[in-house]
């Protein structure tokens, strides 16, 4: 397929308004008006963009207050919007998820339970207006991670956020590959389907699962690619790749801290352990009127691959060739959809496009 998307505008510049101005892009979202909503992490505010890219309003800001974030949050910063514009902010900081209401107004704040530090990077609305999911929550004390036993599976959660305290409830118990391995470990990704039908990958194989609400699974969706077996020479190829990486992120780095980092990187590259296969699927997201976007992998093990379009109910409407577009960070009505750009000096900036009738 021709990924021929309409640009509708784009924003964040260097040299545009203060208001586009970006520090970092984390995350963005639609309303169901066709507002675009940015999260500027390490600025610790949003800003709200109309359907036509005019500047809104913006809100949040750093601080102890209500609806300000915590200045630590931005390396643990979750954030969705609902369909009727509110957004929800998991602050890391004050461990606790904050709701503001459609028109940027805060609303109120949920706390999560006990005493833990929360980590909490992917949020997804659950499409039944109130409630997110997500398949990343980590719990950490003093003494280390605060998750009880090990489980046998990896959970996705429903985070209900209708009291003064958040519930944490598992819908879905995905696989767990046994060891946890670092390398090519089968990614755990889901999303949520305009009915509120649950969509997730948790295996190496191409086999998308759909679930109802409550996480019963009513069908896998398999297309013929099989993973591949990771030899020593794949192994060895991507503990380069990774050290390359590592010695880049520390270079970058202007605090005393930087050879220390550098090297506790070389360490945990060095002892990762692999898991046996190459995952097909990398990643996948479902659009605002429910295509499921599947992304596999690229000619290189660890690299971006081919995108394919499908159905809820299986059907294939088609796919784009590696390289002839990056997979949406945001869906919204009306076709729209937005991605997150940095140019060579890591400036933000965020394209909204329209998409075809028959890709949406």
């Amino acid at each position: 397929m021709d990924p021929a998307f309409e640009e509708v505008y784009r924003v964040g510049s260097v040299d545009g308004a203060d208001w586009e101005v970006f520090s970092r892009v984390s995350a963005v979202g639609f309303s169901q008006s066709g507002d675009l909503y940015v999260m500027d992490d390490q600025g610790g505010r949003i800003v709200v963009m109309s359907r036509e890219g005019e500047f809104v309003r913006e809100f949040g800001g750093l601080g102890d207050g209500p609806g300000e974030f915590a200045a630590s949050t931005n390396t643990a910063i979750g954030f969705t919007v609902l369909r009727d514009g509110r957004t929800v902010v998991f602050d890391a900081g004050h461990s606790a998820f904050q709701v503001f209401a459609p028109h940027g107004e805060f609303e109120r704040s949920v706390r999560m339970p006990g005493n833990s530090l929360y980590v909490i990077r992917t949020l997804a609305p659950a499409k039944d207006g109130q409630n997110v999911i997500t398949t990343s929550v980590g719990a950490f004390d003093m003494g280390g991670p605060a998750d009880g036993p090990e489980r046998s599976f990896r959970p996705v959660y429903r985070l209900v956020l209708t009291g003064d305290e958040a519930v944490q409830d598992t819908v879905i118990e995905a696989w767990r590959p046994s060891g946890d391995p670092d390398g090519f470990g089968p990614p755990l990704v889901a999303g949520a389907l305009p009915d509120g039908s649950l969509v997730y990958t948790d295996s190496s194989a191409y086999a998308i699962k759909v679930a109802t609400r409550n996480g019963e699974l009513t069908r896998v969706l398999t297309r013929a690619f099989r993973p591949e077996r990771v030899t020593d020479a794949i192994r060895d190829r991507e503990i380069e790749r990774l050290l390359a990486e590592n010695e880049a992120d520390a270079s970058s780095r202007n605090d005393r801290f930087g050879d220390a980092f550098a090297e506790l990187g070389r360490r945990r590259i060095r002892n990762m352990e692999f898991y046996h296969e190459v995952p097909v699927v990398r990643t996948l997201r479902t659009s605002w009127e429910g295509t499921i976007w599947v992304q596999r992998r690229g000619d290189e093990p660890a690299s971006d691959g081919p995108i394919d379009l499908l159905t809820p109910d299986g059907g294939y409407i088609g796919t784009y060739v590696a390289g002839t577009t990056e997979m949406p960070d945001a869906f919204g009505p009306d076709g729209l959809a937005a991605f997150i750009e940095r140019d060579e000096f890591d400036v933000s900036s965020v394209v909204v496009r329209r998409l075809p009738v028959g890709v949406r």
